[in-house]
């Protein structure tokens, strides 16, 4: 009996490994780390008050910091203790990291090989075309990511030990990551009192464009050869980064430069850096410098449009992703101009690329409005009214994991901080990874060919 009951688990076991693809051990591996999370977050010794600070808000708080959002109930800075706001801090270290640099890092660490299996995980996570150097290119992620954290932590230092004392140590440590000014500024007030200072501004803006341009981008840059261009990602990243940057800054000078509640009482210099500023939290970090409930509801769209761009693949940041765009308005500029190819310069884009951008779009925007649907539907139901654009604000926020906020989430009931944990998710992970991980994904026989449909379009 209890060799066949060894056997039944040995089967059961070996039929679960099958169904294990690299998909969705990335996706059970985030989902593993949220549920650790929450379980330390809603332990008494994590609040700074010594009682619990309840389920929800600690599943919203491993879900935010894990997903590198940054939207939040509760102000990490006040309500939460030494030991809780590490417990963030490593989330976020995780999370912006991903699962399974995190876990290499740590086989590294102990000495253990890295399987097969486990590169072709890595080779999943970010995003690559080949096994070949995925375990150099992951110590490459991690070197990158220090030498950029250490880089923010010792600028802010400048600021914040002076203002601050050795309490600035700390701050200047979590500001690369997290907000804990709330202690000394005032509750959720991320960086806000320091809208003046350029070297702060400017420190947070460099390293969230770090992030958001991603690991791949800075190791192809540092292996470019003398004769050898830059690849089509690379290229495509950089630019669409510096145009979003430009114009969404333009964009919201332009709308908020006599807002009494945001630009407008401070003086040109200071108006140009924090529409730069607002520019370039947008598109991935939640870092705020004005009052997001104060902007018009133009900037506000202004400011949606970029997160739900975000930022690139392989990155820390969120959104449909810049080349994800890039490819979509090749593809209008190629059916526009009667061409069957989408031709970048001297290169194609394949058709599958191609299809998964659509897809992307597609499924990020209907999305986005759905969860913003869902956000007004649920608060109407408890009696509370909210905007339409404010709803739309916060869906958009969460599905780009960015974090930014009009001021809603601290009030939103239970069934609406859900629905932005899902959408955060799904966010960070991104629809194809979800929709891969839970489909079976068997490709179908290439000698298999199906009649052209005929189906009018436009």
């Amino acid at each position: 009996m209890k060799e066949k009951t060894g056997q039944l688990f040995k089967a059961v076991g070996k039929k679960i490994k099958n169904l294990m693809t690299p998909a969705r051990y990335i996706v059970l591996g985030f989902l593993g780390v949220i549920a650790v999370g929450t379980i330390l977050l809603v332990l008494p010794f994590s609040s700074a008050s010594g009682k619990t600070i309840g389920f929800v808000p600690a599943l919203f708080t491993s879900t935010t910091t894990v997903c590198v959002t940054g939207l939040t109930v509760i102000d990490p800075a006040t309500q939460l203790s030494i030991f809780g706001q590490i417990v963030v801090l490593l989330l976020i270290q995780i999370g912006g990291l991903g699962f399974m640099t995190t876990t290499t890092f740590m086989f590294m660490l102990v000495g253990k090989k890295i399987s097969l299996k486990e590169r072709m995980t890595i080779q999943e996570s970010l995003d690559q075309d080949s096994l070949k150097g995925v375990v150099k290119l992951t110590k490459r992620i991690l070197a990158f990511t220090f030498i950029f954290e250490g880089f923010g932590t010792l600028m802010l230092m400048t600021r914040l030990v002076p203002a601050l004392g050795a309490r600035g140590i700390y701050g200047s440590w979590f500001t690369a990551g997290i907000d804990i000014m709330g202690k000394d500024y005032g509750a959720f007030s991320s960086i806000s009192a320091f809208s003046h200072d350029p070297v702060v501004l400017i420190t947070v803006m460099v390293l969230i464009i770090s992030g958001g341009l991603g690991f791949l981008v800075f190791n192809d840059i540092l292996r470019k050869k003398r004769n050898r261009p830059l690849r089509l990602h690379t290229r495509v990243s950089l630019s669409m980064t510096a145009i979003l940057l430009v114009v969404g800054a333009a964009m919201i000078l332009g709308i908020e430069w006599n807002n009494p509640g945001t630009l407008g009482p401070m003086d040109w210099g200071d108006k140009v850096l924090n529409a730069f500023f607002q520019s370039t939290t947008a598109r991935t970090a939640g870092w705020t410098s004005i009052n997001q409930a104060n902007l018009t509801d133009g900037a506000k769209v202004a400011t949606m449009v970029l997160m739900f761009v975000g930022a690139c693949p392989a990155s820390t940041g969120g959104g449909v992703k810049t080349t994800t765009i890039f490819v979509m308005i090749m593809l209008f500029a190629s059916v526009f101009r009667g061409r069957d190819e989408v031709v970048v310069g001297k290169e194609t884009i394949n058709t599958r690329t191609i299809k998964r951008a659509a897809v992307v779009t597609t499924a990020c925007f209907l999305g986005s409005f759905a969860q913003a649907l869902i956000i007004w539907a649920t608060e109407a139901a408890y009696g509370v009214q909210l905007s339409v654009i404010d709803s739309m604000y916060e869906a958009f926020s969460a599905f780009g994991t960015v974090g930014v906020s009009a001021g809603l989430t601290t009030s939103l009931h239970t069934p609406a901080l859900i629905t932005l944990c899902f959408s955060m998710f799904i966010g960070r992970l991104g629809p194809l990874t979800i929709g891969t991980a839970l489909l079976n994904t068997k490709k179908q026989s290439a000698n298999i060919k199906y009649p052209d449909a005929k189906i009018l379009i436009g």
